[in-house]
């Protein structure tokens, strides 16, 4: 029997029982849309937050108080909590002459009125240089200076959004808002910051001067000259690992660090988020692609058990086929080819359907759309293996069956 024969009779076969054929496809097309879906998400929000990295300032750094996974903590052999200190931008400034700009910095989250409108957002205290560090810059008005600073002056800029929760289409420059009941000035509004979901978006945060921040808004466990953070730049033509590791040093000799412990802060440059961006969409796609071997699993097992049911309600047919001359291998073969024939269905379905969900996702989320060939071939790839895998053993049994028992089947 030839192949054309064979593939013809399994289409045949497949036909007479359409819901069932469909039921089994849609455990493939399930886990096989699930791969498509997770390795685009991953590499979307990959290439998405590389975007933002490369956005947050070539050459900036940001210093913040504990270790990377323990924030606020007292550090070990200490009863105080970790916290950076002005002397420790001293220190930096006069050590570290590679360090172009440096500025202080501190959060907080305070009730944001102007009018009947209100929101609670995110304040942050900082120095004029910040807005050069982190190579932002305003679309109205402008950033506050350092003479704002030195004379503690009441001054305020706006994050986008927030701008717009509180003003509408009105102009805000020069309005006045309350911030804990104090009142602002308001001198510029920010561009508009892309971000990823997840992180802290930074069109809703209202930037201040430290001396400000700090003199209304510092927390009662702070003392007068703590920061909640340090932002900095490195002069071009410096080597920005080399100069890290020179801020590292310095700060664990201001904070008296003993060879061994651990750090007390946490330094965030492009390299080092980059690298846990990475990280992070390698542990999404991980996840995804064990759900997804779940899912084809399941499919798989589906596909196994219709077969099999397929073979018992056809084994008169078989035996007739048996009796007149069809050797084993054509039986085993059409069984096989119905299995792998069902499976590459559900894995072309669902790559199809992984592909519209990738675009949905896409345009709902803001992630870039990214389809990458690999994922496309390994999805292929797992199809004609399920198909055959769990096709092969309803197809050996058929194969095997007896075809004067198979005959005698009611």
């Amino acid at each position: 029997m030839n192949i054309t024969i064979l593939v013809r009779s399994s289409l045949k076969a497949l036909r007479k029982h359409k819901v069932r054929s469909f039921l089994t496809v849609l455990g493939i097309m399930i886990g096989i849309a699930a791969i498509i879906v997770t390795f685009s998400v991953g590499s979307g929000a990959e290439v998405k937050i590389r975007k933002q990295i490369m956005a947050m300032g070539e050459n900036a750094v940001y210093i913040v108080p504990g270790s990377v996974m323990e924030r606020g903590t007292v550090r070990s052999g200490t009863a105080r909590l970790v916290r950076l200190k002005e002397k420790d931008l001293y220190a930096i400034t006069q050590q570290c002459p590679e360090v172009e700009k440096i500025s202080r910095g501190q959060e907080s989250l305070q009730n944001i009125e102007y009018g009947p409108k209100g929101v609670k957002d995110r304040i942050v205290g900082s120095d004029a240089n910040l807005l050069e560090i982190s190579k932002k810059k305003t679309i109205k008005g402008n950033f506050f200076t350092q003479y704002h600073v030195k004379q503690r002056s009441n001054v305020v800029v706006l994050g986008m959004d927030i701008a717009t929760k509180l003003f509408k289409k009105e102009d805000p420059i020069g309005k006045t808002i309350l911030i804990k009941k104090i009142p602002f000035t308001v001198i510029g509004v920010m561009e508009y910051i892309d971000f990823f979901w997840g992180i802290s978006d930074p069109n809703n945060r209202v930037h201040i001067p430290f001396t400000v921040a700090q003199k209304y808004f510092r927390k009662p466990e702070e003392g007068q000259y703590d920061v909640g953070f340090i932002g900095l730049s490195i002069r071009p033509g410096f080597n920005a690992s080399l100069t890290l590791r020179k801020v590292r040093r310095i700060l664990r000799f201001s904070h008296k660090i003993d060879d061994g412990e651990p750090d007390d802060f946490t330094i965030f440059d492009q390299q080092s988020v980059s690298s846990s961006a990475t990280a992070a969409s390698r542990v999404i796609k991980l996840f995804g692609l064990i759900a997804a071997s779940i899912s084809l699993l399941v499919g798989g097992i589906g596909v196994m058990n219709i077969m099999l049911v397929s073979v018992q309600e056809r084994t008169k047919e078989i035996g007739i086929r048996l009796a007149l001359g069809a050797t084993q291998t054509a039986v085993q073969s059409q069984f096989l080819i119905e299995a792998v024939f069902l499976s590459c269905v559900g894995g072309i379905l669902g790559i199809a359907f992984g592909i519209l969900a990738q675009h949905f996702l896409s345009n709902a989320t803001d992630l870039p759309g990214t389809i990458e060939i690999i994922p496309l071939l390994v999805s292929l790839f797992l199809t004609i293996f399920t198909g055959i895998f769990f096709g092969y053993y309803p197809a050996r049994k058929a194969s095997l069956l007896n075809p004067v028992d198979a005959l005698r089947h009611e």
